[in-house]
């Protein structure tokens, strides 16, 4: 089983987005999957059709007492995916997050206790903020891609996190710019300062700014039920390949050590 992590570098990044559309996209190629939701905003399952009024997910189940086995859907095309759960206030957050920093190898323990086959990949959306959450997910990633916009600011912070988690934790780790432009100058300006100064951190596929996602979620669906022959749905289906062939490698390489 391996753990990819994906993680705004700013707010705003689109890394709910990238979970969501990563997860089709891997499981189009026939691999299995589970789409975790780690973040509070507890958004990630509209774009798998859930109704806005569920209130069902892994952190309510943990506070309610229930098992969180039991807060996992299935989409109409295939992802298997679990919420965060609708929390009720600030107070719940602080609980959740004060249970999992007492027991910060919650997230791996809790996956290797269930039926998931071993060459499941799972995909989680983690959150920058509340660190608790943030490292529960990051301590067991095999892969991290930290998404950003193509600003300076954006990219300065992204690359700035990705090795961190390198040089620091050992961790495989890549950049992955979301909402490109090519039309912009200062876009082609940051996609080339990224493949110049930090080739080692960048992802190789660039995610275009493609109003069928926008679309898409509307609709309470991903692109590639939306508009499979979209720009979007390529460049998904390209970094799926990636992300399988890099988390083999990473995990063969765990094994070998």
């Amino acid at each position: 089983m391996s753990l990819v992590a994906v993680v705004g570098a700013t707010g705003g990044a689109g890394a709910t987005t990238v979970v969501a559309h990563l997860a089709s996209a891997v499981t189009q190629q026939d691999k299995p999957v589970l789409c975790l939701d780690f973040c509070p905003t507890n958004i990630l399952r509209l774009h798998f059709g859930t109704a806005l009024a569920e209130r069902a997910g892994f952190a309510r189940a943990l506070l309610d007492g229930t098992p969180w086995q039991d807060a996992a859907f299935t989409s109409t095309s295939g992802v298997a995916f679990l919420p965060f759960g609708t929390l009720d206030g600030d107070a719940d957050l602080d609980r959740i997050s004060a249970w999992l920093q007492q027991r910060p190898h919650w997230l791996p323990e809790a996956l290797a206790s269930t039926t998931l086959a071993p060459q499941t990949m799972v995909i989680c959306d983690c959150p920058r903020l509340p660190a608790a959450l943030r490292n529960q997910v990051l301590a067991a990633a095999d892969l991290t891609l930290v998404v950003c916009a193509p600003t300076p600011l954006a990219l300065a912070a992204a690359s700035h996190m990705a090795t961190q988690l390198r040089e620091r934790a050992g961790q495989a780790s890549a950049v992955l710019l979301n909402g490109f432009e090519a039309g912009r100058a200062l876009d082609r300006d940051m996609q080339l300062l990224l493949r110049r100064q930090h080739a080692n951190l960048a992802a190789p596929v660039s995610i275009h700014r493609d109003e069928s996602l926008r679309e898409a979620l509307a609709h309470k669906l991903t692109v590639f039920d939306y508009a499979p022959a979209s720009q979007a749905a390529q460049e998904f289906a390209a970094l799926a390949t990636w992300v399988i062939a890099r988390t083999v490698s990473t995990t063969s390489a765990a094994v070998s050590a």
